[in-house]
């Protein structure tokens, strides 16, 4: 099947989290208007549910010898009727466990993405749920004219991102699939300091950016609410700013990669075209 959108969805569910936000993000998904052939494919970065991935599944073997699970059809409605997730829409579900102790999201959406239909890819966090019934609509027209789309954010304080922000994000990104995987996706080293794979990201698109002029904007047609954060936060390891910050200039030549000053891809106004009404 063609799709018109593949959405790749970052999920970490720890032991004690009660309310899983990935339940509302998926509902406001399958509230869109507009009739679009849409795959939600789940990044799962070991979310510690009572299940037994790996006495009931064989891994599969294409991820760098790494024991990667993927559930879909009836393996996939098994699992979500024994997690009592009512949830639908759901078409494949990548696991990766959570062995050493740190933040592997840049690996499993890798995975995630590996295995899409799409050549458009949004790339979401599992907290981070639509406030637009329009933004898929939005966002597949963009694709006319855009290769990189950034959706603005909503914080839990019911603040909006501004185009003059500096920070970077790593959800709400509509980005097209071959542009993906030309910068090398997300960078799965940042795994040694369970962080920064937002920054890491960031500097490989404005990198391609400069050298090929792909077509990016910053809009709120398409903009998402951050219900939850900092689940793994516990994951981040301590006194790495230092190392981090070496890696990165050794990387990209870039001194600080906190520092717009110094990661001009954190100044959007360089490369990124702004469409907030």
């Amino acid at each position: 099947m063609q799709y018109d959108l593949s959405i790749i969805i970052a999920h970490f569910k720890p032991r004690d989290l009660i309310s899983n936000p990935l339940i509302k993000t998926i509902s406001e998904i399958n509230n869109q208007k507009g009739e679009y052939k849409i795959e939600i494919v789940i990044a799962d970065d070991g979310s510690l549910y009572d299940y037994p991935f790996e006495k009931k599944y064989s891994s599969i073997s294409c991820f760098k010898e790494k024991d990667v699970y993927l559930l879909n059809d009836k393996i996939l409605k098994e699992f979500l009727l024994a997690q009592s997730l009512d949830i639908k829409g759901i078409s494949k579900w990548v696991h990766y466990p959570k062995i050493n102790n740190s933040m592997n999201k840049a690996f499993i959406t890798n995975c995630a993405v590996n295995i899409s239909k799409s050549k458009n890819l949004l790339l979401l966090d599992d907290d981070n749920y639509f406030i637009s019934k329009n933004s898929i609509e939005s966002l597949v027209k963009l694709f006319e004219n855009y290769d990189l789309v950034f959706g603005q954010i909503k914080d839990n304080n019911n603040r909006y991102r501004s185009y003059d922000s500096h920070r970077v994000q790593g959800t709400t990104i509509g980005i097209k699939k071959n542009i993906f995987n030309k910068v090398g996706g997300l960078g799965e080293w940042t795994s040694e300091f369970s962080c920064a794979v937002d920054s890491d990201f960031w500097i490989k698109l404005y990198n391609y950016y400069n050298e090929y002029k792909i077509n990016g904007c910053y809009t709120n047609q398409i903009s998402t609410y951050d219900s939850f954060s900092k689940r793994w936060k516990k994951y981040t390891k301590f006194f790495k700013e230092i190392r981090l910050k070496k890696k990165f200039n050794k990387l990209y030549s870039c001194k600080n990669y906190k520092s717009y000053r110094s990661n001009y891809s954190r100044q959007k106004k360089l490369w990124l075209d702004n469409l907030i009404k």
